[in-house]
């Protein structure tokens, strides 16, 4: 029985593979049947059974594996009932449609239905739309082809991007942790994939029975244990590390709310317990304020004490997104924006020199797997009021941070998988407003890291090597 459970299952992993044969070949069917309704392509008539036919098939087999892969769950129940049923509409009429263009079959039903086998080719069409696309958000989310839309595209059309808010608190000390603060910050990151109607590697967290139980990976906490707590490790990995949580594509979760729940993890995780009730050192306390004043830590502490900006250059930010630059606000009432070059993987030196024409107004640069070299950092030692600087995974040496030497307000740099070596790091050490340097994957060593933080003592240098607990029900190793 459990050697048939684990073959059904192996079947049920080629639906991705299935899914994509009928629609490639209804749609190929669909194009041959628009092109023959004129005269000249008669000819393609006789091939658009065959293709059906073919397409038909390979829509009962994508409905097959697709039934066996749901049966592991970790679905959006209702996202995946349309799925399924639409995705059976399409096989049983694309069936029916083969019926029709096959000359052959003269059925007295058929006959009587012929004449509009277009129309059912079009219902057809319509269907496999639809089953693709909650076939998309099961697998990417509610929302994923929005959240997509370049910029520019979003600005013409007026649509806002939504902006996801924790409720206020009129007194954080009184309410209860759990219930009051970690709740609400798991169920904005963390329930999409971690619900009660997905549940992504058997684990939800949307009440206490279900994050205390864990997943096929075991525990996710334990009380007043950090380090073994693999709920908390996995949110403060490098970003670009395979097992940050919430993953890459995902709204990433706040600095803020991270130390909540390690504040709450390492007190004990009490279910019960409030605010008042738990130890708190100031930086808790600090946050615990804004919960009631509403704002973030970034928002209250960095970008507010920053000069007014000068405007934006509108024609130029236009042509930057227009290439698949992001630039977007940092808040509404100022002219600070954040740069992001996840679309365009090109970013180079040459591009960097467009960005000097507003640098003042840049707080963020995440140029991270771009062509940047170390000229380019070169540059982004005059932006003046930048924050925080991700450039992993690029070519960047020693020289290029040395660029950075004596950098005013930089906080925040990101190396992940950057060829960098402490004689590089040793550079950043001449930063004095520098608090977080990721190094995970780069050639710096235990002493490099001693020397920066011996220098500049408030910093906080992550080597990115965690050592998550490995159990028997792991399939990967971190």
């Amino acid at each position: 029985m459990e050697f048939l459970n684990e073959l059904l299952g192996f079947i049920g992993r080629w639906h991705p593979l299935f899914v994509h044969l009928p629609i490639g070949m209804l749609v190929v069917g669909f194009m041959m049947a628009c092109v023959a309704r004129f005269e000249k392509n008669k000819q393609l008539v006789p091939a658009i059974p065959f293709v059906l036919l073919t397409g038909s098939i390979a829509a009962v087999f994508a409905g097959v594996t697709g039934y066996l892969l749901s049966l592991n769950g970790g679905y959006e129940q209702e996202t995946l009932d349309y799925h399924q049923w639409l995705g059976i509409a399409v096989a049983v009429i694309s069936l029916l449609t083969f019926t029709l263009y096959n000359e052959k079959i003269q059925n007295r039903f058929v006959l009587k239905i012929r004449n509009y086998k277009f129309i059912v080719f079009v219902v057809v069409m319509l269907l496999l739309g639809f089953t693709g696309h909650y076939g998309g958000t099961l697998t990417h989310g509610k929302g994923y082809l929005k959240e997509a839309l370049p910029t520019v595209i979003k600005n013409a059309v007026g649509m806002q991007s939504e902006i996801e808010t924790l409720p206020l608190l009129a007194d954080a000390q009184e309410a209860e942790v759990y219930e009051g603060i970690i709740q609400p910050i798991l169920a904005q990151r963390c329930q999409s994939c971690h619900g009660d109607k997905k549940q992504e590697g058997d684990f939800a967290l949307h009440d206490m029975p279900s994050l205390l139980k864990g997943g096929k990976e075991g525990l996710a906490l334990k009380a007043g244990d950090l380090d073994n707590s693999p709920l908390y490790a996995r949110l403060i990995l490098p970003e670009g590390h395979e097992g940050r949580m919430p993953p890459k594509g995902r709204t990433p979760i706040t600095n803020d709310q991270i130390k909540l729940i390690g504040w709450w993890i390492s007190t004990g995780a009490n279910f019960e317990s409030k605010a008042r009730e738990l130890e708190q050192s100031d930086e808790i306390a600090a946050i615990l304020k804004r919960l009631e004043e509403g704002g973030s830590e970034e928002a209250q502490s960095e970008y507010a004490n920053l000069p007014e900006a000068a405007k934006l250059p509108e024609d130029l930010i236009d042509a930057l997104q227009a290439k698949g630059i992001k630039v977007l606000p940092i808040a509404d009432g100022n002219s600070y924006v954040a740069i992001n070059t996840v679309n365009y993987p090109d970013f180079s030196d040459a591009d960097m020199k467009d960005l000097l024409k507003f640098k003042d107004n840049i707080v963020q640069l995440k140029i991270g797997n771009s062509a940047l070299s170390d000229e380019g950092l070169k540059d982004i030692a005059t932006f003046s009021n930048l924050l925080k600087l991700h450039i992993e995974h690029t070519k960047i040496t020693d020289a290029g941070l040395a660029h950075l030497k004596g950098h005013q307000k930089l906080n925040y740099i990101n190396l992940f998988g950057v060829g960098v070596s402490d004689q590089g790091i040793r550079s950043l050490a001449d930063i004095p407003s520098l608090k977080h340097i990721y190094t995970y994957q780069t050639n710096v060593t235990a002493e490099g890291v001693q020397y920066v933080r011996e220098k500049l003592a408030e910093s906080n240098v992550d080597t990115g090597k965690y050592l998550l607990p490995f159990l028997e029900t792991d399939t990967i190793k971190f």
